[in-house]
């Protein structure tokens, strides 16, 4: 526990006293305790003080055993507090590792030190390398610091806009206990080793970036000034010029850079006299040009004190022979003044101390939406959100009441308006020269539109929340699987001595029924995770719309018009036929019930190509051509408010409604299709309709890999029917003639039997769910098999040590502890001969990924029947 002089009444001091007292009582126990076999004479005196002692030892044990709890609580408190704060705190020991740290810190640090983060995402720079010196030597000699470090986060391929974050970094050193100074050098080695440094970072990016563009603005000021159509000068007491603006050097025909330090009384022409040292001045002034010409012009000055000096600044304003002229001029500087104004890229608004509007530019009516004559002496509360108008007045209010200079706000226009997000820039309108505490003569307001950024955060947000959920459907439909294979398997055994006859045929045949219903609901999860078994090829898009036109009719009915709007050379795309035909149900089905029965519904088809990465969640879709395909129908649209949720799994509108769903659709569409290396946008308009944009990579070849159009062979029997497709080539093919094979799964319809070999094939069966390894265990028994049964990778390699006279490994992919893929290629490296078969519920692509593209096994998908299990190890065993 850290401690501190200040305050002695911690429980961790309080622990402290007592263990100190607990140990001195101890000391004078185990003395009398030694007088008592020293001077037995004094033995009832030395009893009752050993029996006293013993006392104390007890009540200071249970004191000390209260303190310690306590303790334990009031490290709990304080680790709380830092846990929970907003700010990233760390608090680490002089060789850098993590003592306390807040879930912030943990997101950002992670297992870096914090000097080793700094040095890796420093921002380049001089300024930054001396703050995080500063940083260094602090942490070296024990010290405190506070410094601004620029960190590049972000790189390039994680984002589009790259830009740096800020962030304000503190260091503290602490120290277990009080530390004792005396000359030496063990001394500062044992400061030192009993230091802990406290860590206090805060991320201040947003208030940079306000700086960053409130210095724009200065220099975008300080240019239009220095390039007035008027004079402009500053001198001191005795007219040595320190400013001149451009203007005033072309009027004086000498180098602006010339200007600086001479006296203005060096360009007057004769009996001409220089301004008046006074508060406020103006008149007429000569000045003689270096080509010996004299100009007239009209000069105001005004006097004024800085750092306690008088010096004066003037406005020249030459060519004024004629009135018509000097109207020129101003209309020219009003023309500059309105190219900054009224065309500059943001809104500017110009409000009243009442927080009326009464100047605006082209810029801010656009994004509100409304003329000038709608927004001007109007209110600007009137054209925001009603639940934003207090934060808006207490804005104004703080700047009206000099507690804040200027101030950022988002907020969110009108209901006419509601998805339209804007960031205010809240400046005080004040007079150049005025008091501190002078009042305001209104606001100034910069307007950004930042509607695309809010809505591109939200998909963002929504495409990581998407992630995040399918992976927990990816884990629930996996212990699923397992459930249901157990179930399936089972139910196979049972029909083995329940026939067609038997009373409980039926029953057995509902059950298993419904346990390959429940396993569609599995797969439809495993789609939305994007770990469905798919089986992808190359598909012409316009042919395959032919093909499911028909179908699509019969479901959208009579009423509802099907239109195709087909693209020219759309190529192909590379996905799964069936998946890709429910991807386009699902979404017409949901079409059908948004225009109730009544409207148009129309598939278009175009290409698209994107030039860079486009963010997709914690993905990032790589760019290339795609081929889209657009829904749209002309339903009731989709509430602004359900837009986030459409794609969660079980997530419907329609509660409480025969034959609605399982509210799966969408949330299989959304895993299909990224699954697909495509994804999916969505626009929507309450009562206008909806279009679903599916995006796809485009392929320009048709014609599939002659390797994926020779892997699938089909097996027949003696009279020539198929009775087992294999997915995987088999060379030499297997012959079947002389091996019959009796089927088990009842739902197939086929017998597959093969006969026990002369010399039974050993078997490792691997699977943690005790269910399934004891149903596959008694499935390979029955068919002559010598099987060995294993609940964990570690068990298996534990056995494999003892005996590896093995010829198969069965393994569940999905195991605690060490998986599938991690046991095959241990089991490989000490068996090389054994034949290998995978099972899980994800899709076979997910397998070999894990297994780094190794392609010696073969693959049973979840949940798999008893006739599946043994016609899969039976072939496998019997390939040559």
């Amino acid at each position: 526990m850290l401690c501190s002089s200040k305050i002695n009444n911690r429980p961790d001091k309080q622990l402290q006293s007592c263990l100190i007292k607990l140990a001195f009582a101890l000391v004078f126990l185990t003395t009398a305790i030694i007088l008592f076999f020293l001077y037995p004479e004094y033995h009832l005196y030395l009893i009752g003080l050993t029996t006293l002692l013993t006392s104390y030892c007890l009540i200071a044990t249970i004191k000390t055993l209260d303190a310690g709890e306590a303790a334990i609580s009031y490290g709990g408190f304080a680790n709380e507090i830092i846990r929970n704060d907003f700010e990233i705190r760390r608090i680490e020991n002089p060789t850098g590792e993590t003592i306390i740290q807040n879930d912030p810190a943990k997101d950002l640090l992670k297992t870096d030190t914090v000097l080793t983060f700094l040095e890796r995402y420093l921002a380049e720079g001089p300024s930054n390398k001396a703050a995080f010196y500063r940083l260094h030597t602090a942490k070296q000699n024990l010290g405190t610091e506070k410094v601004v470090l620029s960190l590049n986060l972000h790189a390039s391929s994680e984002r589009i806009f790259n830009e740096l974050e800020w962030y304000e970094i503190s260091i503290r050193p602490m120290y277990l206990k009080k530390p004792q100074i005396f000359d030496g050098a063990f001394s500062i080695k044992r400061i030192k080793k009993e230091t802990y440094f406290y860590w206090r970072l805060t991320n201040i990016t947003a208030e940079k970036n306000m700086e960053h563009i409130f210095k724009e603005e200065c220099n975008s000021l300080h240019d239009f000034l220095d390039y007035l159509p008027v004079g402009l000068y500053t001198v001191d007491k005795d007219y040595k010029i320190e400013y001149a603006n451009h203007h005033l050097a072309e009027f004086l025909n000498t180098p602006i850079a010339e200007l600086s330090g001479k006296n203005l009384s060096d360009f007057l022409a004769t009996n001409s006299q220089l301004p008046g040292r006074k508060e406020y001045w103006q008149g007429n002034v000569f000045f003689a040009l270096s080509s010996g010409e004299v100009n007239e012009a009209y000069v105001l000055q005004t006097s004024y004190r800085e750092n306690e000096k008088i010096k004066m600044r003037g406005v020249v304003i030459n060519q004024l022979p004629t009135a018509a002229d000097l109207k020129t001029k101003i209309a020219h500087a009003s023309d500059q003044i309105s190219w900054l104004f009224n065309h500059a890229p943001v809104g500017i608004l110009f409000l009243n101390p009442e927080g009326k509007i009464t100047e605006g530019n082209e810029a801010a009516f656009s994004l509100f939406n409304h003329t000038s004559s709608e927004l001007l002496e109007h209110p600007l509360s009137a054209f925001i959100r009603n639940d934003e108008i207090p934060n808006l007045n207490r804005s104004l209010d703080d700047i009206r009441h000099h507690r804040k200079d200027a101030l950022n706000l988002d907020i969110h226009l009108n209901e006419d308006h509601k998805d339209s997000v804007a960031s205010l820039y809240i400046s005080a309108m004040k007079h150049l020269h005025a008091a501190a505490n002078s009042s305001n003569d209104g606001f100034v307001i910069y307007l950004i539109d930042a509607t695309r950024q809010k809505s591109l955060e939200l998909q963002f947000a929504q495409a990581q929340k998407m992630q995040a959920v399918g992976q927990l459907a990816g884990g629930v439909a996996h212990d699923f699987n397992n459930l249901l294979t157990a179930m399936i398997g089972f139910t196979d055994l049972l029909l083995q001595r329940h026939g067609v006859g038997d009373p409980s045929f039926a029953d057995l045949i509902q059950i298993k029924q419904n346990a390959n219903r429940a396993a569609g609901l599995v797969r439809q999860l495993l789609a939305f995770s994007r770990k469905q078994p798919l089986q992808p090829k190359l598909i012409d898009v316009t042919d395959n719309f032919a093909e499911l036109s028909h179908m699509l009719k019969r479901i959208l009915g009579e009423q509802i018009s099907l239109k195709f709007n087909h693209g020219s050379d759309l190529g192909y795309i590379k996905v799964d036929p069936v998946q890709f035909s429910q991807v386009i149900i699902n979404l017409a089905v949901n079409a059908k019930d948004a225009m109730n029965g009544n409207g148009t519904l129309i598939i278009s088809t175009r290409t698209e190509a994107l030039s860079e990465a486009y963010q997709f969640g914690d993905d990032v879709v790589a760019p290339g051509e795609f081929v889209v395909i657009d829904v749209k129908d002309s339903g009731c649209g989709i509430p602004p408010e359900n837009m986030s949720r459409i794609f969660d799994p079980f997530f419907s509108t329609k509660e409480n409604v025969v034959g609605s769903g399982t509210g799966l659709g969408l949330a299989m569409v959304y895993g299909i299709v990224r699954q697909t290396e495509g994804f999916i946008k969505v626009n929507s308009v309450v009562g206008k309709g909806t279009v679903f944009s599916i995006y796809l990579p485009r392929f320009e070849n048709g014609q599939e890999p002659e390797a994926e159009q020779n892997n699938k062979e089909i097996i027949t029997g003696q009279d020539g029917n198929p009775i087992l497709r294999v997915q995987e080539k088999i060379a030499p093919p297997l012959n079947i003639n002389q091996k019959i094979i009796v089927g088990l799964n009842v739902s197939n319809a086929i017998d597959r039997t093969h006969t026990a070999p002369a010399k039974a094939a050993r078997i490792l069966f691997v699977e943690d769910e005790d269910s399934v390894r004891t149903f596959g265990i008694r499935a390979l028994e029955k068919k002559g098999y010598e099987v060995v049964g294993c609940s964990s990778a570690e068990n298996a390699l534990e056995f494999v040590e003892k005996d590896d006279k093995f010829d198969l490994l069965l393994t569940d992919m999905v195991m605690p502890g060490m998986s599938g893929a991690e046991l095959t290629k241990a089991i490989k490296e000490k068996i090389p001969h054994i034949k290998v078969i995978l099972a899980s519920g994800y899709s076979e692509e997910i397998v070999r990924q894990e297994l780094d593209n190794f392609d010696d096994f073969d693959f049973i998908t979840k949940p798999y029947s008893l006739g599946d299990l043994t016609a899969k190890v039976f072939d496998v065993l019997n390939r040559h």
